[in-house]
């Protein structure tokens, strides 16, 4: 299903926005991969994650705001179903240590609502695109 897109609301993307946005705070630890450590595989998982979190950007917009009530997701499916894979996992890890230090201020809680709209966007979009591997993920 190279040539499928799957549409997001504003909901989705602003999900999906948090969790890369998240994810692109850890991008220092690809240059100590590739300079400190010189642990290239590292370096080259690190690199591939990012130029996925890059061109989901690229569909969703950069800007934190975004005034379009839809989003076309263009990525190839393979490639858009690891980065959501991979963006679903960090999403239920940061919400059970979120959970887990009970953090009561309102800027936290609006972060962890948007990370919970990341994580239930993985269900939805891997549904259009796979709906075996939607199964399979339940």
């Amino acid at each position: 299903m190279p040539g499928t897109v799957t549409t997001i609301d504003r909901d989705q993307r602003e999900g999906l926005y948090e969790l890369v946005r998240n994810h692109l705070g850890s991008i220092e630890d690809f240059w100590i991969a590739l300079e400190r450590t010189k642990d290239f595989a590292t370096a080259e998982r690190l690199g591939l994650e990012f130029a996925e979190d890059f061109r989901l950007l690229k569909d969703i917009g950069w800007s934190e705001h975004d005034a379009r009530e839809s989003f076309a997701l263009t990525m190839p499916s393979h490639d858009l179903m690891e980065l959501l894979k991979r963006l679903h996992d960090e999403a239920a890890q940061v919400l059970i240590e979120s959970g887990a230090e009970a953090q009561s201020s309102r800027e936290d809680a609006s972060t962890n609502t948007r990370f919970q709209l990341g994580y239930e966007t993985y269900e939805k979009v891997i549904a259009d695109l796979d709906p075996r591997e939607a199964e399979y993920s339940r």
